[in-house]
């Protein structure tokens, strides 16, 4: 996950590298170029103050060419050779090795013509640029240290004006993470006089007040039907006990009253389940403690010898130390469902297996063909066409897991269906 104001500095941040990277040779460029302008300027200014000089002195044709001569040997950086018509001005760049620096150099020059008592005169003037290199990676340097620090102080800046900015979403979203239906309080926003973050603020808070009060509806609409639903089914159950112990019923009507009376029972769990569910939805199992995974599953296991005895099932356990901290209720809900799962689908002469480990509570038992693993913990769903149940275990049980964060998961392997919590 990234933060919205790393977002936001990502393509600025970005943008000036790509303008940093495109700005070195453009300078490089643009400063190679003013100086060789500058310096082609330079060479036709002492061309042309070479030649008015020569012409001011009014020497003859044989002392001018003495001093040219002269000029030749000891002047660096200008080179007179005689010339028979004159030619267009050459001016280009050179590397060559300089004797005097006793190294390759790079030059620019000038190659012109000068007239000095009418005689034609071709010169060569030099000017050593290796300076201007120099020159050119001192001001890029100093013109990267800046940029960089201008980048560096925009993002600092930015960052401290967009925390100051961004100060209510943040206590927004803090007041936010404390917010939960089942307190039936809604967190105080704090106040901005920021247009969009007030805006903000007013819709969480209206959003919020609905929730609460289709959060309050529900649960009472829940309370209120499952009691309502306890009376009727408890008057019905009691009597259709008084006709199942009288004795003026012949086979086929007891057969249905039998019938009647497990459809009673079925409508009363699912009835309790689904009172159940809605409890641990609205939190309110809030109450937790330490509890020994091996104590209780050892402990529920023992309520089930008797049907391990009649089906001819064998139960096995293996378990090592784990506390959880857990409401003990959900927990007992919790185990009880899997055990209760693991005998409905095992086999008459079948086995089933509990294992606790560090972090783990697994389940196995003994299968004919896996469980149909798209529906399993959906509510109302029958995972097996050979077993009928309410539909209702299993999802109990993922809800639990996904109350406290813990992971359920199914896999059918070796014969065996293997359900497993992942605490």
């Amino acid at each position: 996950m990234k933060k919205l104001l790393d977002q936001s500095l990502r393509p600025l941040v970005i943008y000036a590298m790509v303008v940093l990277a495109v700005s070195i040779p453009v300078y490089f460029l643009i400063i190679d170029w003013i100086w060789e302008n500058e310096l082609d300027k330079h060479h036709y200014a002492i061309r042309e103050k070479l030649e008015k000089r020569l012409t001011s002195l009014n020497l003859p044709d044989a002392e001018v060419g003495e001093m040219i001569g002269v000029l030749d040997k000891v002047q660096p950086g200008f080179s007179f050779s005689e010339a028979v018509s004159p030619r267009p001005d050459s001016a280009y760049t050179l590397i060559r090795f300089d004797t005097f620096m006793n190294d390759r150099e790079q030059f620019r020059c000038l190659l012109t013509d000068i007239r000095v008592n009418g005689k034609l005169f071709r010169v060569l003037v030099e000017t050593n640029m290796e300076e201007i290199d120099e020159t050119i990676l001192a001001i890029a340097a100093v013109t990267v240290f800046f940029f960089v620090l201008l980048l560096a102080g925009f993002i600092y800046l930015n960052r401290k004006t967009a925390l100051r900015i961004w100060r209510p979403f943040y206590d927004t979203l803090a007041g936010l993470h404390t917010f939960r239906l089942e307190k039936g309080i809604p967190p105080p926003l704090p106040e901005s006089d920021v247009t969009e973050f007030a805006d903000l603020n007013r819709s969480l808070a209206v959003l919020m007040d609905e929730s609460l009060a289709s959060y309050r509806q529900q649960k009472e609409f829940t309370e209120n039907a499952s009691h309502e639903l306890q009376t009727p089914l408890a008057i019905v159950k009691s009597k259709l006990d008084l006709l199942l112990q009288s004795r003026s019923l012949d086979k086929p009507q007891m057969q249905l009253l039998e019938e009647a009376y497990q459809a009673i029972n079925r409508v009363t769990r699912i009835n309790k389940n689904l009172l159940l569910l809605a409890r641990i939805e609205h939190a309110q199992f809030d109450e937790q403690a330490d509890i020994a995974v091996p104590g209780i599953l050892t402990e529920l296991a023992a309520q089930f010898s008797d049907r391990f005895e009649n089906s001819s099932i064998t139960y096995t356990e293996d378990a090592q130390e784990l506390v959880l901290a857990a409401n003990p209720v959900l927990l007992e809900i919790l185990v009880t469902n899997l055990l209760v799962n693991a005998v409905r689908y095992t086999p008459a002469g079948g086995h089933v297996q509990a294992y606790v480990g560090k972090r783990e509570l697994s389940v196995f038992n003994t299968g004919t063909m896996p469980l149909q693993e798209a529906s399993l913990f959906r509510r109302f769903t029958n995972v097996s066409s050979e077993h009928a149940g309410s539909g209702l275990g299993l999802a109990i049980a993922r809800e639990i897991c996904e109350r406290y964060g813990w992971r359920i998961s199914y896999r059918f392997e070796g014969g065996l269906h293997h359900f497993t919590v992942h605490f």
